[in-house]
């Protein structure tokens, strides 16, 4: 390699990993496999079943919710990126707007959403230590 080139390698590696943070996955965004429900015989039912409900005490209740440790990782980690991912996002939404106002208000609309709208969500409305 020449000298030039292996300069410039940590410069690319640092605008890919900006770029991966910049442009978020929901995963709403993937489509899962289909289900297939296989056919099973059912039972008999017996005389009468007797459907118990769960009874919620208060250590089922507190395993609702976030640990000390999700909260200090989120707080520490997650919140930072999601900052830098927030300042991108509003940067890249410009020229995506500029590209989906072709398709009129609903593609700039969708591009707010997906540039600006997630990342807001994500760092500022989540509760802390909820991913």
């Amino acid at each position: 390699m020449t000298r030039r080139t292996r300069r410039s390698l940590p410069w690319f590696g640092a605008v890919s990993a900006i770029l991966l943070l910049a442009l978020p996955v929901r995963a709403d965004d993937i489509e899962p496999e289909p289900y297939v429900e296989e056919e099973v015989a059912e039972p008999e039912p017996e005389a009468e079943a007797v459907v118990e409900k769960p009874v919620e005490t208060e250590t089922a209740a507190a395993t609702n919710r976030p640990s000390v440790g999700s909260k200090i990782f989120d707080c520490a980690v997650l919140r930072p990126f999601g900052f830098v991912t927030t300042v991108i996002g509003g940067a890249f939404f410009v020229p995506a707007a500029v590209l989906a106002s072709a398709s009129g208000a609903e593609g700039v609309q969708a591009a707010w959403e997906h540039f600006v709208l997630t990342p807001v969500d994500n760092t500022f409305k989540r509760r802390l230590g909820d991913f």
